[in-house]
């Protein structure tokens, strides 16, 4: 069965470049037993299975494995996640993977979702905001204003 990818028709064309990163050297890990509590910056692939409380942001990839629970922000030109973040997620290709989860808003350029990740949040693909609500395209501000008016 194909996946389908979200993201703006002009860019439906191109395949996500984030397969890429399983071939490519590792050059840092953080191990399923490790606890890491601090921010990670760097221009290499980070993969993460074990548990991150701070900021991870590398220029080429971020791989969270599936034991992988992170708790900051993931900021990266590709990520592949099967594992779980609780914060927000900045890319341009992220594919979230089967037994990913994201609790926290994403924003990139490009989107694969597998059957049974889990998401809540908002979500800014490309150009186009769209709300965990359903709606798309409006400020944020108009949508809080309207469930506001809702429970009045």
């Amino acid at each position: 069965m194909k996946r389908k990818k979200f993201m703006a028709k002009e860019e439906r064309k191109k395949d996500i470049g984030v397969s890429k990163l399983d071939s490519l050297p590792i050059t840092t890990v953080v191990g399923n037993d490790m606890v890491f509590k601090g921010d990670i910056h760097g221009d290499g692939i980070v993969r993460i299975d074990g548990k991150v409380e701070g900021n991870i942001s590398s220029k080429q990839g971020i791989i969270l494995g599936e034991k992988a629970n992170v708790e900051g922000f993931l900021e990266s030109d590709h990520i592949i996640i099967f594992g779980h973040i609780k914060g927000s997620v900045k890319s341009k290709e992220l594919v979230l993977k089967t037994t990913g989860s994201v609790q926290g808003d994403i924003v990139s350029d490009l989107l694969e979702v597998e059957m049974g990740s889990k998401y809540d949040g908002t979500m800014k693909i490309g150009q186009q905001e769209v709300y965990n609500d359903g709606t798309q395209g409006k400020a944020k501000g108009a949508t809080e204003q309207q469930e506001a008016g809702k429970t009045k």
